[in-house]
């Protein structure tokens, strides 16, 4: 890293808390000048915690400040107040933490972006009114990787899920009393990833051990350019399950939140909102979803789809390319 590098490895893993009103709190990283005019936020999807010890060569190039927030409920992210909408209290939280970092409101441009679940908060904030959520009167794009619809308007989402996943999310998460189907899951899952090793094994199995030769040879590139062996790789993102799951509200509601209101429909939003680009990316060999990204292009007025070869985390290798086609968009926009 040279002298005057604004990014470092070290400090974008670095956890910061902000304190909320009302005794919560936010977790979040970040990595780049803290006088940049141009502000990415990143949302983690499941299992996972801010983090950004890596920011794609791209952004860096912009010179910009990216900023990773722990999802409520997750990590040291304090549980939300339930009596108010998660749209409204993900709203405030991400007002108060770029108040935080930017006492004077000096920034003039803001990117949002998600991978899995972290693509619901990205477009509760992409769709949310101005008042609700001022920066977004300064949003450029939207970046969706791997991403989930609102399924309070996908009508018919449920006939494509596995039935693992019509389990996790769908229909009978919302009929079954009790978060009944919750508690199994996270029973479950708690036996099987409750430790280092119970995380590593696991990650293997459900993602790593599925990857076809393809992905694997750009899975090796990806390390080799990072600078990281694969062991180390998917030792860090078991630790990171661990602490995600040091809160497990989180976890208990994101079948709730993808049913809920998010604040708006998104083919229903006005010109302004809809005038920021969204890309949405999928990979050929991801079913999680379901219809997911299809319904994305077909209902958000400027959203475009990127499908990649490889499965749920594949869009990580591609990083570079998926941020320039998203800045080369906005340019043309």
């Amino acid at each position: 890293m040279a002298a005057n590098d604004p990014y470092d490895s070290t400090s974008g893993e670095e956890e910061h808390i902000l304190p909320l009103p009302n005794n919560r709190q936010l977790a979040y990283a970040h990595n780049g000048p803290t006088t940049s005019r141009t502000v990415i936020i990143f949302f983690p999807g499941l299992f996972g915690i801010g983090r950004a010890p890596r920011v794609p060569e791209i952004c860096r190039e912009l010179q910009a400040y990216f900023i990773a927030p722990t999802l409520p409920g997750m990590g040291n992210t304090s549980t939300r107040d339930k009596s108010v909408p998660y749209h409204v209290s993900l709203a405030r939280d991400i007002t108060a933490l770029l108040s935080h970092l930017y006492p004077t409101n000096e920034f003039d441009t803001l990117y949002l972006s998600g991978g899995s679940y972290g693509t619901v908060p990205a477009q509760m904030l992409y769709g949310a009114p101005y008042e609700l959520f001022p920066a977004g009167r300064k949003l450029a794009g939207c970046l969706l990787i791997a991403g989930f619809s609102p399924l309070k308007y996908h009508q018919g989402y449920a006939k494509t899920l596995s039935w693992q996943n019509w389990f996790s999310f769908g229909p009978p998460t919302q009929i079954i009393p009790f978060h009944l189907l919750q508690w199994l899951f996270r029973g479950i899952i708690g036996s099987r990833m409750g430790t280092q090793d119970g995380a590593d094994a696991f990650l293997r199995q459900q993602i790593f051990s599925k990857m076809d030769d393809g992905e694997r040879s750009k899975f090796r590139q990806w390390l080799e350019s990072n600078s990281l062996s694969e062991d180390s790789f998917i030792a860090q993102m078991a630790r990171d399950t661990l602490r995600s799951n040091k809160n497990w509200d989180g976890f208990m509601e994101v079948a709730d939140v993808m049913h809920s209101d998010w604040g708006f429909e998104p083919k229903k939003l006005d010109e302004e909102h809809v005038s920021k680009p969204i890309l949405v990316v999928g990979s050929s060999a991801d079913d999680l979803g379901g219809t997911s990204n299809d319904w994305l292009v077909e209902n958000y007025g400027s959203a475009r789809l990127k499908l990649l070869p490889g499965g749920h985390i594949s869009a990580l290798f591609y990083m570079d390319e998926l941020w320039k086609e998203l800045f080369d968009t906005v340019l043309r926009t």
